[in-house]
């Protein structure tokens, strides 16, 4: 893999689905993933919500309310999961390391989920830039839709970084292939989950519709991230 997307990977949390020897066959329960690994294994977060869809698979893994924390208890073995304070997409969220010593694998994106939820946009992509991101997605463990979003997500980050809030000057670029891009005739549809990317490229289409008088309506979030992801595989990924 590409040695930039490499460093991203490590310092940006993002959704991935992960499984265990433990669970029943084909099952697998969302996660969050900031590239730690644990003896060759990755090292996921849960929210509750996660928390609890893992006890409904998990019968030795319970959520005590007056401890705020889960409980796995095996024979004479019994683990306490507390949450820590991490920072997702910008927002404070409480999450648990359970099993952060047990050896999970990422699960395939065709797993049977529980505890999936969320919101998308739907795009078209050329075909060749659709199979680069599929791979990508697939080596990192997770879904199509949340690798796009892991993606965008550290694209706009890294424009932001050092500026000031109203500073939106490192999209020029973007807005500008944005402007020239042409829709795909023949694309492969993908869904993209809506991530904090989404607010922040909102900010710069308004601002460059103004610039053009309000007349151009292809400026649209969903040609925005279709014009990153094919310039990403273009120019991580080699895609021609």
């Amino acid at each position: 893999m590409n040695e930039k997307i490499q460093n991203q990977t490590a310092r940006a949390y993002r959704r991935v689905l992960v499984t265990g020897s433990w669970l029943p066959d084909d099952v697998a329960v969302g996660a969050y993933w900031n590239g730690a690994m644990w003896n060759g294994f990755p090292v996921p977060v849960f929210t509750s919500e996660d928390g609890d869809a893992l006890c409904a698979v998990m019968p030795n893994l319970v959520y005590v309310a007056g401890r705020r924390a889960f409980l796995f208890e095996e024979n004479d073995h019994v683990e306490w999961f507390h949450p820590a304070v991490h920072v997702i997409e910008g927002k404070e969220q409480h999450l648990y390391a359970i099993g952060n010593g047990w050896c999970w694998q990422f699960a395939d994106a065709g797993t049977n989920a529980v505890g999936i939820s969320g919101s998308y946009l739907v795009m078209q992509l050329r075909p060749q830039v659709g199979a680069w991101l599929e791979n990508l997605a697939q080596e990192n463990g997770q879904s199509l839709a949340d690798y796009a979003d892991f993606l965008l997500t550290s694209f706009c980050e890294e424009r932001r970084d050092g500026r000031s809030r109203f500073d939106l000057s490192g999209f020029e670029a973007t807005v500008s292939r944005v402007r020239l891009a042409t829709a795909i005739p023949q694309g492969q549809t993908v869904q993209v989950r809506r991530g904090t990317w989404v607010a922040l490229v909102d900010a710069v289409l308004s601002l460059a519709a103004a610039e053009d008088g309000g007349a151009q309506s292809r400026l649209s979030r969903e040609r925005f991230a279709e014009t990153v992801l094919d310039s990403l595989a273009r120019e991580l990924g080699g895609v021609v």
